[in-house]
């Protein structure tokens, strides 16, 4: 059980390291796909965390057969535990959570990001960018969805209660965001809480949907304030 435990924190550990290492270490790789080098520098990471997403995956799938339990979308009609200062009552299933949650978290990621970088944007260039901030929230909420959260969440499950997973969850999620965006303390705060609410929902839901969906609305608006704040 012990070893089970170990494994369940070392594997997402090591691939959250080598996740935010390939920051990095793509830079060495020569493509060029467009010509904004900061644009050509995601699609060079997102591509690196797929490949990443997928063997960790594999990984968790070969460690522990029945985590693929939650590789699906989830049932939403389960009644989420109650959490009376988060404002969750007993009787309230994932659907009326779930959505509650997506407006207010996407609200509040919304807040910080044009507090952090609404003067340096240029919404004219919105439009274009908008194939690039789709396609980026998708890959970048399923990386970190399968290495922070799925990986945690199917390795752990039977060997720690709930609660205890999802702290777990929420301490890697949070952590690593503290040199990503949003960032700095408050940054591994919104983090830390999404990762916790996330992990929740997949174990309650028995499902990835719920925190995929959420995950990448708040992506989706995270991409739009920092390619509009980055492209020439």
């Amino acid at each position: 059980m012990k070893t089970k435990i170990i494994s369940g924190i070392l594997i997402p550990t090591i691939a959250i390291i080598m996740y935010l290492l390939g920051n990095s270490w793509v830079e060495v790789i020569p493509l060029d796909f467009v010509e904004n080098e900061k644009i050509n520098h995601l699609i060079k990471f997102q591509s690196f965390g797929l490949i990443l997403s997928f063997i960790t995956l594999s990984l968790t799938l070969h460690i522990a057969p029945k985590s693929k339990k939650f590789l699906k979308f989830g049932n939403l009609s389960e009644l989420s535990q109650p959490v009376k200062i988060l404002g969750i009552n007993a009787n309230d299933s994932w659907y009326k959570t779930g959505l509650s949650f997506l407006v207010v978290i996407t609200a509040s990621t919304a807040l910080f990001m044009y507090l952090s970088l609404g003067k340096s944007a240029s919404w004219d260039g919105l439009i274009p960018l908008l194939p690039y901030v789709l396609i980026f929230s998708l890959t970048n909420s399923f990386n970190e969805e399968i290495i922070t959260r799925f990986a945690v969440v199917g390795l752990l499950d039977g060997y720690l209660k709930p609660l205890k997973i999802m702290w777990s969850a929420a301490l890697i999620f949070g952590l690593i965001h503290y040199f990503g965006q949003p960032g700095g303390p408050i940054g591994v705060l919104m983090a830390g809480f999404l990762g916790w609410l996330m992990a929740k929902s997949i174990i309650e839901t028995e499902g990835i949907g719920v925190a995929w969906v959420v995950h990448f609305f708040q992506d989706v608006v995270i991409y739009s304030f920092l390619l509009i704040s980055i492209w020439k």
